[in-house]
């Protein structure tokens, strides 16, 4: 009896064990599989795909002059430094931090875009999101009288204004920023000045804000 016991449980045991040892070869030739297929690319785990960049829509600015002084020169030509905006952010928009957008236009003859004439200063892709603001920051300013054929300056008032906008996917945005040059002769100390009229803001072509109305 304890012969036969012992041969029974030595059985039991060089049973066990080979099941172990066919288990370990099973989960190597399944990790192997793994590999192969994941090496050919044939299979990759969804965490490995990772997130598509964000999504790019258009900004455009444009900027003519409304026609107060501008008859008085043959030629007025600003130099733009830069174009900046101000994301939204709870603050009040000249207190908030601005993005520099480089222009595609430096120099303008204002006296070639009046009425619904308008030159492009900025066009390019941005990420959607909400703005306050904006800056179209001045290098210069050189004017030449249309009678005397003088050069004459201008003093830049352009500063930034609050405008709100925002940029949505699927959406071309359009700024015109309307400025006008004023004739200041009547009031000391006189002389000609450059201010910001207002804004008009369109989008997919349809205007959806304009200060001054009208």
């Amino acid at each position: 009896m304890n012969f036969t016991r012992s041969t029974n449980f030595q059985k039991r045991e060089q049973k066990t064990r080979l099941n172990k040892h066919l288990g370990k070869l099973a989960m190597v030739a399944v990790v192997g599989m793994t590999a192969a297929v994941v090496s050919t690319g044939l299979w990759q785990p969804s965490f490995s795909q990772g997130l598509s960049p964000a999504e790019k829509e258009t900004l455009e600015v444009r900027v003519k002059d409304h026609r107060e002084a501008i008859g008085d020169f043959v030629k007025l030509d600003v130099t733009v430094d830069t174009l900046r905006i101000s994301p939204k952010s709870g603050l009040k928009f000249w207190q908030m931090g601005w993005k520099d957008l480089k222009p595609s236009l430096k120099k303008i003859d204002l006296t070639q875009y009046t009425g619904t004439r308008a030159a492009t200063i900025f066009q390019g892709k941005m990420t959607p999101g909400s703005f306050e603001g904006v800056h179209l920051k001045l290098k210069g300013i050189e004017g030449t009288l249309r009678k005397t054929k003088s050069k004459v300056p201008v003093k830049n008032l352009v500063g930034p204004i609050q405008v709100k906008f925002s940029i949505n996917p699927k959406e071309a945005t359009l700024i015109v920023l309307d400025l006008a040059v004023m004739d200041m002769n009547d009031h000391p100390p006189g002389g000609y000045e450059l201010h910001i009229k207002g804004y008009e803001l369109y989008s997919n072509g349809k205007l959806v804000d304009k200060v001054p109305p009208g």
